[in-house]
């Protein structure tokens, strides 16, 4: 059993090193971002992460975990915020989880700074934990990932990035959203 998971950290380890040294985009922190957003963002635990989930109970909740040496995220993260405005009257919440080094306060005000941008106007976390710990807690080999929970807060649809061949796209998220809809 030790063996397994000291391989997973392992292997952990090294697809992010991979991904941060093959994916990496600069964001230009000097660039000011219009002050009128009001930027919804909060730090939290992974001891908090269920607590929060359920906070969102009684609507279909959508949550991109992300981060700012993620290219993927960057790109794909305009059509999280379209989304969230097409599915506002739906009962469907958006929510991204900020996956940053908290040891590395440029990166986090630079991904503040992309969110007032883009103009993302729903809730945004920052998981203030150890990257390799919050990737390990929340089982993911990569970002970008989204997870879908149904209006009783269970998990009902992981989107992960972790098949380079087979990548979810956005209208993989629409059609899980559509099918919690129905």
């Amino acid at each position: 059993m030790v063996a397994v998971l000291n391989m997973k950290t392992s292997l952990l380890g090294i697809f992010l090193f991979i991904t941060i040294s093959g994916f990496t985009q600069t964001i230009d922190s000097n660039k000011t971002a219009p002050t009128t957003f009001k930027l919804s963002y909060k730090e939290i635990k992974l001891s908090q992460w269920q607590e929060t989930i359920s906070r969102y109970k009684g609507n279909i909740l959508v949550v991109d975990m992300w981060a700012t040496w993620c290219s993927s995220c960057l790109k794909r993260f305009p059509h999280m915020v379209e989304m969230n405005k097409k599915y506002a009257d739906k009962n469907v919440k958006f929510i991204s989880l900020l996956l940053e080094d908290p040891e590395e306060p440029e990166a986090i005000e630079n991904a503040k700074n992309f969110l007032i941008k883009q103009k993302a106007d729903f809730d945004h976390y920052f998981m203030d934990e150890n990257i390799m710990v919050s990737f390990e807690k929340l089982d993911l080999l990569g970002i970008p990932t989204v997870f879908i929970y149904s209006s009783e807060s269970e998990l009902v649809n992981r989107l992960t990035g972790d098949n380079p061949n087979k990548q979810f796209t956005e209208l993989d998220i629409e059609k899980a959203i559509n099918s919690l809809l129905k």
